[in-house]
């Protein structure tokens, strides 16, 4: 990955044919007036997909930012300027103009400053004047940032955050999405043959009243399945919306950092892979007290039932949300609608749209992104 430009380093210059050069998925550059930015990082998770802006490369994306179609956010004007690496000489003829060195290339030298880890590479954080210390772990530091918090968390950043010192602590907050099926769908898959056994007993019943119940039968377990899935979404949306996107009291440091830890560094790093999906750990937790609930609730095989299919669609909405964030979905399809609802959601609109696997929610609560118009 090409080093940042820093604000205490004097801008590179380019010339326009070395800025053309530059059009494929392994090194794309943009302009944007005279400013020069190496968006090869970005071309995966660009909203639109990758042909948008390779299509677009060595040119002036000024058009484009201002829409129509799309009026980009201030949060996406500022997102691109972590990609920033110089400055455009329309004067320059010399065709051998300096450049930086293509991405996952060795460097021919290599000082003390570029031996850092890549936490310190990947984005254009100004360290001196930032509000947190990103040198070290953020989880005890965000507390302190009160008033500021909401603000500050709400702007994106491309890199890496460490929560924790400890090696130990920290491991256990980041999980690869495919740890997601393969811990979860065995059991789905389990509980799913369970279910329909035990509803082939013809001993479960529901209750209407307490005279009246109907027998549930083994051939209703695939509609059931299907409710627990819905259901599901509902719980998705309201506890994204309710419990992920909270509004800590300024006043209150442990509130602050729950928040963080929960969701706000998700929306300062949005695109950091190692935590777009939930730890098994912390999720076994919370599928055990919804099946604890059910339980109370019905009986054994109607609850057992409608949990299963809670399970998997909880699973189809971690591997959606992984998807929305690295995936590169065909144009007009339903998923390609998502994954630009999402990314608005993230970049403008963080007190709307809360639906990641479908919309629906969003409408009879009024939390429906609007429609952007010229």
């Amino acid at each position: 990955m090409n080093k940042k430009m820093s604000p205490s380093v004097s801008p590179r210059f380019f010339s326009e044919k070395e800025v053309a050069k530059h059009c494929t998925k392994d090194s794309c550059w943009v302009l944007l007036g005279t400013r020069v930015y190496d968006v090869t990082g970005f071309l995966r998770m660009h909203p639109g997909g990758e042909a948008l802006i390779l299509h677009r490369s060595g040119k002036d994306i000024s058009q484009e930012i201002d829409g129509p179609p799309h009026r980009h956010s201030e949060n996406a004007r500022r997102w691109m300027e972590q990609y920033y690496i110089g400055e455009l000489d329309r004067d320059s003829t010399d065709e051998d103009t300096e450049t930086l060195r293509l991405r996952k290339k060795i460097p021919e030298s290599t000082t003390e400053e570029e031996e850092e880890s890549a936490i310190n590479k990947c984005s254009k954080v100004n360290e001196e004047t930032d509000l947190v210390d990103w040198r070290k772990p953020l989880a005890w530091q965000v507390g302190y940032l009160r008033e500021k918090y909401d603000t500050w968390v709400h702007q994106p950043v491309d890199r890496p955050i460490r929560l924790f010192g400890n090696d130990f602590f920290e491991a256990n907050t980041k999980t690869s999405w495919y740890m997601v099926p393969i811990v979860w769908m065995p059991l789905v898959i389990y509980l799913s043959w369970y279910c329909y056994t035990l509803l082939a007993q013809e001993r479960t019943r529901l209750c209407i009243t307490t005279d009246y119940s109907i027998l549930v039968h083994k051939y209703s377990f695939p509609f059931i399945f299907m409710l627990g899935m819905f259901l599901w979404s509902f719980v998705e949306y309201c506890i994204h919306r309710f419990v992920f996107h909270m509004r800590p009291p300024a006043h209150n440091y442990y509130l602050i950092t729950l928040h963080f830890l929960l969701h706000g560094q998700h929306h300062k790093s949005p695109f950091d892979g190692s935590r777009l999906v939930f730890p098994p750990s912390l999720a076994a937790i919370a599928a055990g007290a919804f099946y604890l609930i059910l339980m109370q609730l019905m009986s054994e095989g109607l609850g057992t039932s409608l949990f299963v299919g809670g399970l998997c669609g909880y699973v189809v909405y971690d591997m959606i949300h992984y998807y929305l964030h690295y995936g590169s979905p065909r144009k007009d399809s339903y998923l390609y609608g998502l994954k630009a609802y999402h990314v608005k959601h993230h970049f403008e609109h963080q007190r709307a749209g809360f639906g990641i696997t479908t919309r629906f929610w969003d409408h009879p609560f009024n939390t429906v992104i609007p429609e952007q118009t010229f």
